[in-house]
Order: C-alpha cells, then sequence, then structure tokens
C-alpha cells in the first residue's frame, strides 16, 4: 500500500513537471496569434489619442459636460432651472441665475482655445473662464463671449481663443473655473479646451 502511494505521488510529481514545462516553453515562443501585442509597432493608433505635431509639442483635449456645473444662485427660487446629464444640457427659467465649476487643468500646459457647444434661442448665453489668484483674492477673465441669438432653437457651437500672454496654466498661483448663464430655450451643454505640452 505504501509502495503504491510513493509511485502515485512521483507519477503526479513528474506529470505537474511536464506541464510547467510546456507551459514554460509557451510563454518563451509566442505563437503568430500575438502579433498585434502593445509592444510591437504595428498596433494601430487608437482614436482620440494626443496628436504629436513635427513642432515638438503635444496636443490635448479637456472636455467637460454641462453636468459638472453648480448654479451661483437660486435668486427667484419660483424659477425652475434643469440640469441634465444624458445627454447633458442646462437650462434655466430665471435670467438672473449664472452657473460654474472648477477646471483640474494639468500644471504648465498652453492653453489655446475653448470649444462650447449649445442651443442658442432668442435670448443670449454669456459663458467666461476665468483664472483666480488665491492669494490676492483677484480673478482675471481669461476668455468670455454671448453667444448669438436664433429665434427657433439651433445647436452649435463656437470657439474661444486664449490669449498667449495668459496661456500658461500655473497651478501653484492660481485656480481656473468656468461660469455660463443660459437663459429660456438657450442652453448649455459643456465645453473642450484645447492645449498643449512639451512633447517627451
Amino acid at each position: 500500500m505504501t509502495s503504491r502511494r510513493l509511485l502515485g505521488l512521483a507519477v503526479a510529481g513528474v506529470t505537474a513537471v511536464a506541464t510547467i514545462s510546456a507551459g514554460a516553453s509557451a510563454l518563451a515562443a509566442p505563437t503568430p496569434s500575438h502579433a498585434h501585442t502593445n509592444y510591437r509597432s504595428s498596433v494601430p493608433t487608437v482614436s482620440g489619442a494626443p496628436t504629436r505635431p513635427a513642432s515638438g509639442t503635444v496636443t490635448h483635449h479637456y472636455s467637460l459636460a454641462a453636468s459638472a456645473f453648480a448654479p451661483d444662485g437660486l435668486h427667484d427660487t419660483t424659477e425652475d432651472y434643469f440640469n441634465l446629464w444624458d445627454s447633458s444640457t442646462l437650462s434655466n427659467t430665471d435670467a438672473g441665475r449664472c452657473f460654474n465649476t472648477g477646471l483640474s487643468l494639468p500644471p504648465n500646459v498652453t492653453l489655446k482655445s475653448v470649444k462650447i457647444y449649445y442651443t442658442a434661442g432668442p435670448t443670449e448665453m454669456y459663458f467666461e473662464i476665468n483664472r483666480q489668484d488665491l492669494a490676492n483674492h483677484t480673478a482675471v477673465e481669461l476668455v468670455t463671449t454671448d453667444t448669438t441669438e436664433e429665434s427657433t432653437p439651433t445647436y452649435t457651437s463656437a470657439t474661444l481663443n486664449f490669449k498667449a500672454a495668459d496661456a500658461m496654466v500655473n497651478m501653484t498661483n492660481y485656480a481656473y473655473s468656468a461660469g455660463v448663464c443660459p437663459n429660456g430655450d438657450t442652453t448649455f451643454t459643456g465645453l473642450t479646451i484645447t492645449y498643449t505640452q512639451p512633447a517627451s
């Protein structure tokens, strides 16, 4: 009985070693079906990945939906507002109410432009991105606009460019935020900030 048990253990051990060896051999010599792994140059470019122009900079995009915005004041509480997130729209029936959000921008990048998406109606909508000097309790408007009016609500977009003098993001001294004041049939959907940084 003891001899049979020992013999069975020995056979099992040989089988296990053979299995491990076979597995190691398979790992050491990948089959052609693994030709497109992430370390090969033949991997297709992922759609939406940062572009790398010849100038030595990389272009990135930072997008934010309207659902990230909070009201800066309710004012007339009999007038309602709607902050929807699927698909995102920010609408408002009180002409004096605006909405704000902080922006989590990467440090030391260069701001190029911001594209805002909205539905233009018969009333204009105000939009801005500002830079807060927290230590001195002051602020600078980096971009601002009043949107165009449309008699029939029309989904559209507008692009605003940052001035070169204010384009470098400095998170040591400043904080950044965006504000929007939709009204009536004019609603806000979101924004996309384009910025660049040196290629590594």
